[in-house]
């Protein structure tokens, strides 16, 4: 077993080998800009794009047409909540919820700014938005509600249909960043209604520094681009990055392929990690509610923060406390804050997440290297 052993998976996943293989290459003699299409080398990796695009397009039941690539996530909310304001004209009002990624609430903070009315649906105890709730923040001047698929931290699964008819009943778009659920559960935006969708290659096994905006074609979207250039994309311009796009493309088609076989695996490493763990610790709590993703545990240690457990076990353990972008700021995490718990209970917030190369050994050396690091530092602080 090699050490230390990888409990980030949410963060970011280590390349599919046979992502690779389809990536390299376009590296070397397959090279080619798919907008140059005027000589061979444009018109393959034209070809190639198309293929890739409709792989990613697949991974979430959407044509082909209906996909924007972008560098990431991030850029693709900003894309869809910035690109929906610049069409704005008498609806005024964008509606998130308090568990979004900081890219949307970020996004919609900088809106306020700039003349719209920003609400935030509360969250229940359990980590998730409460339809009747949601329809209190919903009104005849509402642009966009966003709801995440899935929390990023505690994994809780949001009721999106229903989430979607209510947006849709007061004449509202729906957008959801997808980016943690994908790969993990069963997504359809027909089945969901989902207007935008926003996701990412690096989470589902692909490489860092390529995402996808899905934007409704019938009854078409309108949303107004935020850069400007070329007419690569009609909402993006740039050159696309052919490797990074054929890398997603086979992300995405291994993670719609293998998704009947992945769910058991995630499921089954971290019941049996969150089952070593209360052996190990019994103090220990789980926050958020279920149903949540399969692999994702975010626990509560007693009395030992998470930042110096993580430093205790750093040559062991690769964890983390939420979003990897927020790891350098030591505010309260606003998910957890959400939920209602204490900035005590949050500092000794943990989230462990497993994958595809997790094992049974990890699972319970994992637990073990945790209660042990944990009765270390308790005994320092006694």
């Amino acid at each position: 077993m090699k050490k230390p052993v990888y409990l980030d998976y949410h963060s970011t996943t280590p390349c599919d080998p046979a992502v690779i293989d389809a990536m390299m290459p376009c590296f070397g003699a397959g090279f080619g800009n798919p907008g140059a299409k005027s000589h061979a080398h444009g018109r393959r990796a034209a070809r190639q794009l198309e293929q890739a695009v409709g792989k990613i397009g697949a991974l979430i039941g959407a044509t082909p047409e209906s996909v924007t690539l972008t560098s990431g996530a991030t850029e693709s909310n900003n894309l869809a909540l910035l690109g929906l304001a610049g069409r704005a004209t008498d609806r005024k009002e964008i509606v998130i919820t308090a568990i979004e990624h900081n890219c949307v609430s970020n996004t919609a903070a900088y809106l306020a700014t700039r003349g719209f009315t920003v609400k935030t649906v509360p969250v229940d105890a359990h980590g998730f938005v409460q339809p009747d709730e949601l329809k209190k923040h919903v009104s005849a001047q509402t642009l966009v509600v966003s709801v995440i698929t899935a929390s990023h931290e505690i994994g809780t699964i949001q009721p999106l249909k229903e989430c979607a008819a209510i947006a849709h009943a007061a004449g509202a778009l729906f957008h959801t960043d997808a980016t943690q659920a994908l790969g993990k559960i069963a997504f359809d935006v027909d089945d969901i209604q989902a207007d935008l969708v926003s996701y990412s290659a690096h989470k589902i096994y692909g490489p860092v520094g390529i995402g996808a905006l899905y934007v409704r074609q019938k009854p078409p979207v309108a949303i107004s681009r935020v850069f400007f250039g070329g007419a690569q994309q009609s909402l993006r311009p740039g050159s696309v990055p052919l490797a990074l796009a054929v890398g997603f493309g086979a992300a995405s088609d291994i993670a719609t392929q293998s998704l009947a076989t992945h769910i058991p695996h995630l499921q089954k490493m971290a019941a049996l990690l969150q089952a070593e763990l209360q052996r190990a610790i019994p103090a220990l709590k789980l926050n958020g509610g279920a149903p949540r993703l399969p692999g994702l545990l975010n626990i509560r240690l007693p009395d030992v923060s998470a930042q110096d457990i993580m430093l205790e076990l750093a040559d062991d353990l690769c964890m983390s406390t939420g979003a990897a972008c927020s790891s350098a700021n030591r505010k309260p995490s606003p998910v957890l804050k959400a939920i209602g718990l204490s900035d005590i209970d949050i500092d000794c917030s943990l989230r462990l997440t497993v994958g595809r190369q997790s094992t049974g050994e990890e699972m319970v050396y994992a637990a073990g290297a945790l209660a042990e690091g944990v009765q270390r530092l308790s005994r320092r602080a006694a």
